[in-house]
C-alpha cells in the first residue's frame, strides 16, 4: 500500500507543477490524483497505518494481533488526511469552501497529532511514527495553502482574465449582491465562448 500512496501523492506533485506551468491536461490530473489520496485515506487509512496489505484486508486472522484503538485511530487519521487532500484540492483549484476544508482538515490533523503524541511517549511502536510523519507533512501544507490569499490562486488559474478575477473577488465579498454574481456569470461566458471556438 506504501507504493500506492507515494504513487498517487507523486502524481499530484506532478499535476501541480503542470499547472504551474500551464501545461494542458493539469486540471483533470490535478483533479484525479488528489481525489485519488483522498478516496485512499479515507477507505484503507484504517489497513494503511496499521500495515495491512491489499491481500489481508478481508481476511479476519489480519485483525488479530490489532486492537481496537489503532483501528479506531487508523480510520480518525485518514479521514482528517481525506479531509486535508480534498482541501488542498479546492485550494488549488479555487472553488468556493476552500479555506473551511482546509481549516477543518488541519483541526483533525491537531487533534491526531495530539494523541499520536501522547501515545508516542508510552510506547516506542512504529505505528505512531507513521501517523506523525504524514500528519505533520499535510499539517505543514495545509497551514501554506491557508496562508495564501484567495486572489493569489485566483490569478495563478486565470492568468489572462483579470477581468473574471475581479467579478470573483467582488462577488466573494458581496454574496448577496446579485448583480456581481451575474457578473461572474458574465466573465465566464466570455472565458469559455472563447475557449469553445478555439476548438
Amino acid at each position: 500500500m506504501k507504493k500506492t500512496e507515494l504513487t498517487l501523492i507523486l502524481l499530484a506533485v506532478i499535476a501541480l507543477i503542470m499547472k504551474l506551468m500551464y501545461l494542458p491536461g493539469s486540471l483533470i490530473l490535478i483533479v484525479l490524483s488528489l481525489s485519488s489520496v483522498s478516496l485512499f485515506y479515507f477507505y484503507l487509512g484504517f489497513a494503511f497505518f496499521n500495515g495491512i496489505g491489499f491481500k489481508k484486508i478481508l481476511k479476519k486472522e489480519s485483525y488479530k494481533v490489532i486492537s481496537t484503538q489503532r483501528i479506531i485511530g487508523g480510520i480518525g487519521t485518514g479521514f482528517a488526511l481525506s479531509i486535508s487532500a480534498i482541501g488542498i484540492l479546492f485550494k488549488i483549484q479555487s472553488y468556493p469552501g476552500a479555506s473551511i476544508q482546509l481549516l477543518v482538515g488541519l483541526f483533525g490533523l491537531g487533534i491526531v497529532l495530539i494523541f499520536s503524541l501522547i501515545k508516542m511517549r508510552k510506547s516506542t511502536n512504529n505505528y505512531y511514527s507513521k501517523i506523525l510523519k504524514r500528519v505533520a507533512s499535510f499539517g505543514a501544507i495545509c497551514v501554506f495553502f491557508i496562508a495564501i490569499p484567495s486572489k493569489t490562486w485566483l490569478n495563478l488559474n486565470y492568468p489572462n482574465n483579470p477581468e473574471y478575477v475581479q467579478a470573483i473577488l467582488e462577488a466573494e465579498a458581496n454574496p448577496d449582491d446579485q448583480e456581481s454574481q451575474d457578473k461572474v456569470k458574465e466573465e465566464s461566458e466570455k472565458i469559455y465562448g472563447k475557449f469553445k471556438k478555439r476548438r
